[in-house]
């Protein structure tokens, strides 16, 4: 079974507007007295945490400041070390081929007296 039903919508009617909704007052209103001192008192409560966090911070910085200048020292110290190191490593390669050129004389003179000789 089948229906056919249609259906038409009104025309639009302006409703009126809804007031705002204000409760009424039915107790009675109360306030809180505070004395003085009975609040947090922002820089007396502050100052004792401020004083420790820039303690600890000029600390810090401290620290690394003397982690830095101990750095370059360090590496000044190393750049001495290694000159030091290269010049005696020259010196030595210095006298290594003095040495070499002293022996190959010495071959020389040996070879040339023994052929003198013959």
């Amino acid at each position: 079974m089948t229906f056919e039903i249609e259906t038409q919508t009104g025309e639009y009617l302006d409703t009126p507007q809804i007031p705002l909704f204000w409760p009424v007052q039915t107790g009675k209103e109360v306030a809180t007295q505070i004395e003085d001192g009975e609040l947090f008192d922002f820089d007396e409560e502050v100052e004792p945490i401020l004083n420790v966090l820039m303690s600890k911070i000029l600390e810090q910085s401290r620290m690394e400041v003397l982690e830095e200048e101990e750095i370059r020292k360090m590496k000044d110290h190393q750049r001495e070390f290694e000159r030091l190191r290269n010049r005696e490593l020259e010196e030595v390669q210095t006298l290594e081929k003095k040495e070499q050129r002293i022996n190959e004389e010495k071959v020389r003179e040996f070879i040339n007296n023994d052929f003198n000789l013959f």
